[in-house]
């Protein structure tokens, strides 16, 4: 006794699916032209903005770093002295 039953098959509507795949394709290669649009947009902006900056941010990354250094040493200095 056997329990088989008959499944229809999956058929796929061939021209839709190529026509979506195709449409699928055209949507990707259009938003990979804006998305590089739109980067090349905003690294223009960027790099005009820093050309506009007083101080450029590397001698700005110094001088938070001398101050950081600062900061860390009178902080060392007014613990110990604290602590005596």
């Amino acid at each position: 006794m056997s329990n088989s039953i008959s499944r229809p098959p999956f058929e796929v509507n061939r021209g839709w699916m190529t026509s979506g795949m195709a449409l699928l394709c055209i949507g990707f290669f259009l938003w990979l032209i804006g998305a590089a649009l739109a980067g090349t947009a905003l690294a223009q902006a960027a790099m005009k903005w820093i050309q506009q900056l007083e101080e450029s941010p590397s001698e700005m990354a110094r001088r938070r770093a001398h101050q950081f250094k600062e900061a860390v040493s009178a902080g060392s200095k007014a613990w110990q002295e604290q602590s005596r």
